[in-house]
């Protein structure tokens, strides 16, 4: 799939993208930690569908989203709820509350459902985005793969840096401190950002696998003087920040 995936781009594609995004649509059509392969593949979708929606045009035009009611333009795969949080961390992540999440939480899904959502909508749209900046049509979605979530809740998950429980360093598995840096000395620092998706895992231990490819590995990230890239890490960085501006990231 990944000789296939950018065969016909104006420009040449790192074998190493070309893979990784052929990985990343395997682990969105795959079960996942809570969600089924057809239900991640369906939030895929209508993360595509988001930006077409009027109401989600209507909410980012006005002063607050909360003050415009309205039904989305869903696909019909998805129930109001999920469409809903779906289109709204799709296309209006910036002004999102606690108390629209918690609404979201006491509407029926689950903390951990939420994170597997916001993981599937960040894989897609880092793979849409990179096709839609090399001016090709976007590659049709994987078809979902059967069986049955694993539904096991990482240990040590608590509620006390963020909306909802995180994994600290210090209560992480080897696995999921594979992403949180040594940057200070042997004991592990987890910024944040890294921290953010720690309720599932694997969506977290993915995400930071994209990291490493589309901007830099860690070893890069922390040393001055590694850059495997062929640009300056400046110019990477000015690149970053001008896309964390466009995003609406305060990160």
């Amino acid at each position: 799939m990944a000789d296939r995936m950018y065969e016909h781009a104006p420009y040449a594609v790192r074998r190493d993208i070309a893979e990784l995004h052929a990985r990343v649509w395997n682990h969105i059509a795959s079960p996942g930690t809570w969600l089924t392969g057809a239900h991640r593949v369906a939030i895929a979708a209508e993360t595509r569908n988001a930006p077409g929606c009027a109401l989600c045009r209507a909410r980012k035009g006005a002063l607050s989203p909360y003050a415009v009611d309205g039904e989305h333009d869903g696909l019909g795969e998805l129930p109001d709820r999920l469409v809903e949080t779906v289109h709204r961390i799709a296309t209006d992540p910036g002004r999102i509350t606690r108390t629209w999440v918690e609404g979201i939480l006491e509407g029926g899904m689950s903390e951990e459902e939420y994170v597997e959502t916001v993981g599937v909508i960040a894989h897609s749209l880092a793979v849409d985005t990179f096709t839609d900046a090399l001016g090709l049509p976007r590659n049709p979605l994987p078809e979902p793969m059967e069986g049955e979530p694993t539904r096991q809740r990482p240990a040590g998950a608590a509620r006390d840096i963020a909306w909802l429980p995180t994994v600290a360093p210090e209560n992480a598995d080897a696995s999921l401190r594979a992403i949180y840096p040594r940057n200070l000395g042997d004991a592990p620092n987890a910024p944040h950002v890294r921290r953010a998706m720690s309720l599932v895992p694997a969506e977290a231990l993915s995400f930071f696998a994209i990291n490493d490819v589309q901007y830099l590995p860690p070893a890069a990230m922390w040393t001055p003087g590694v850059n495997p890239r062929t640009i300056a890490k400046s110019q990477v960085e000015l690149v970053a920040a001008r896309v964390s501006s466009l995003n609406g990231c305060f990160y």
